[in-house]
């Protein structure tokens, strides 16, 4: 436990020069649709992970963090892992916009929450997408990241525009949870199912690669 820990603290260290960037993508999200996307804002660290990544692969870290007695699962569970801390500071930064548009008098919908949770939940998803490839393609994947980077920051915004406005947010407020509970744990079964899919298709990549 304690190494994974320690290569959590590695990723961070990582990201200490990118923090301002990722700053100004949150306050861009919320120039663009201060009063509808910012709940979406969350979805924005998923670029955390990304670049840390990123910068595993260019700094080839990955080949000298191998050289240490860690193993390679725990150098991949480590980066699941790490989706909880990102998924934190996400929410702190959609909380803050939450403040900032109520100080300065925006329409907050009434959903907002609920775009903030959904969106937290969609964050593993998407990570069980990126890591699999992200490792299959090991250090030519510089190209990968900027598209994924890019599609990230447009999801952001246009589920801000687009969902908010529709049906979807409502049928969810007025869902009683009690009376679905058959179907809600078959989704968090299929959830867990393909984060571990996901996992496992990741270290398999990753065994693969000579270092």
């Amino acid at each position: 436990m304690s190494n994974l820990l320690l290569l959590i603290r590695k990723d961070f260290i990582l990201l200490g020069n990118f923090i301002p960037l990722f700053l100004l993508s949150i306050l861009f999200v919320a120039y663009v649709q201060l009063d509808s996307s910012s709940m979406f804002a969350t979805f924005q660290s998923l670029l955390l992970l990304v670049y840390s990544c990123s910068m595993d692969a260019q700094n080839n870290n990955t080949k000298f963090v191998i050289g240490l007695p860690v193993s390679r699962q725990e150098i991949v569970l480590a980066k699941y892992l790490s989706l909880i801390p990102y998924s934190f500071i996400g929410l702190v930064c959609s909380f803050a916009l939450f403040l900032i548009s109520f100080s300065f008098g925006y329409s907050i919908s009434p959903v907002y929450w609920i775009g903030v949770s959904l969106t937290l939940l969609m964050i593993p998803v998407t990570a069980s997408i990126y890591l699999p490839i992200h490792y299959w393609l090991g250090n030519k994947n510089y190209h990968f990241n900027i598209l994924f980077n890019v599609v990230v920051t447009i999801t952001t915004i246009s589920a801000g525009s687009s969902l908010n406005n529709s049906s979807f947010f409502l049928t969810i407020t007025h869902l009683k949870l009690q009376d679905h509970l058959v179907q809600t744990a078959l989704i968090g079964i299929v959830y867990l199912f393909i984060l571990y899919f996901s996992y496992k298709i990741s270290l398999r990549m990753f065994s693969r690669e000579e270092l």
